[in-house]
Formats: structure tokens, sequence, C-alpha cells
């Protein structure tokens, strides 16, 4: 007769699936991680597993060992990028001057984009379908609301809606590299000019009187 399976002992700890990450192996992943992030900004998000490994520095069974395929990594990229929205949106919100507050907003969003490739295409391309790309659009959608709301209430066109703040920070992020960096002495004021002529363009237009 055969013997019942031994239980696991009281210091037995869990199954191997659910234990944490190992020091050096969260270290990996998080080195894989930052380097995915990297080549997918200036790449796009169809650069190899062979030139992540070689930008992070270990060997691509490493990347493999930490993210089995492309799907994987790129959920964990958005999922960075999630907290990244998170924070700007809360910085965002803390700013009492709500013109102010969408300038951030609406600025730093469109850069989001303006500066990782893989992130513009991922959210230009209406094939992808994500967990992640999900969870960006539910927590910025809100904030746009809010936002315009806010601006609605402190002189922006009554029409003003969160989709049209949305429409707004895919322009600006899909602005050409060289409208961007349009003063070689100050790189960033091609952006903040067109920035500033959006914004212009919310505020509500008084008729000249007579």
């Amino acid at each position: 007769m055969a013997s019942p399976p031994e239980q696991p002992g009281p210091g037995a700890g869990p199954p191997p699936a659910l234990r944490p990450l190992r020091r050096d192996a969260r270290h990996n992943r998080e080195l894989v991680l930052a380097a995915a992030r990297r080549m997918f900004a200036v790449h796009g998000a169809e650069c190899s597993f062979e030139d992540i490994a070689r930008e992070a520095g270990v060997g691509v069974g490493t990347v493999y060992r930490r993210f089995p395929d492309r799907r994987t990594l790129i959920e964990a990229i958005l999922e960075e990028r999630v907290t990244d929205v998170d924070a700007t949106v809360s910085e965002a919100l803390a700013l009492e001057d709500s013109w102010a507050a969408a300038r951030l907003f609406i600025g730093s969003a469109a850069r989001m984009q303006l500066e990782d490739r893989g992130l513009r295409d991922l959210l230009h391309d209406p094939g992808f379908v994500s967990a992640g790309l999900a969870m960006l659009r539910r927590r910025i959608a809100p904030a746009a609301e809010e936002f315009a709301a806010r601006l609605r209430d402190d002189g922006a066109r009554p029409d003003l809606t969160g989709e049209d703040v949305l429409v707004l920070v895919r322009m600006l992020g899909s602005l050409p590299p060289g409208a961007v960096t349009a003063a070689p002495t100050d790189p960033d004021a091609g952006f903040q000019r067109y920035l500033g002529l959006v914004l212009d363009g919310l505020r509500r237009r008084v008729a000249a009187e007579g």
C-alpha cells in the first residue's frame, strides 16, 4: 500500500511559484525592464530581446526568464506608465491654478508620447489590445474630465470636454521632431509654443462691444 504524500512542514514556506524573487533575480528583472523601456522609447515596441539584453548587460536567456514573451514585457512597461500617469495627475490636481494644472497635465501626457516611440505606437494602434493600455486609459480619461471641468469654471469654452483634452494630448504627442526642437538655443521652445497655442485656443472668446 502506497504511503500518503508528505505534507509540508510548518517552516516549508509557499510553493516556488508564489515565493518572491531572490534579490539577484529581482535586480535582473529591474535591469531588463529599465533597458526595455529605453529601447522601446527609441526604437519602438518591436525591438528584439537580443537588443534589450545587450542594453541591460545580461544574457538573452535572462530576459526570457524574467519576461517569457513580448506581451508580458509590454504589460510590465505599461504598468510602470500607469504609475507615471498617476503621479502626474496627482501633481497637477494639487495646483490651485486650473490653467497651470491643465498645462502640466496636457504637457506631461503629450511628452510621454513624444519621448516614447513604443508607447506612441501602441496608443495609435487600434488593433492592439492590452490590460495595461486599458488601465492607462481608465486612469487618464477621468483626469481629463476633471481638468476640463476646472477649465470651464475658469474661463474656458463652455463646450470643452474631457475627450477634447485627450485629443489635444494626442495632437501634441504627434508633433514632428523638427517642430518640437524649433529653436536650437532652447530645444524645449517649440513644444512650449504649441502647448501655449493649444491652451490659448481653449479660452472663451468674448465678442467685442459696439
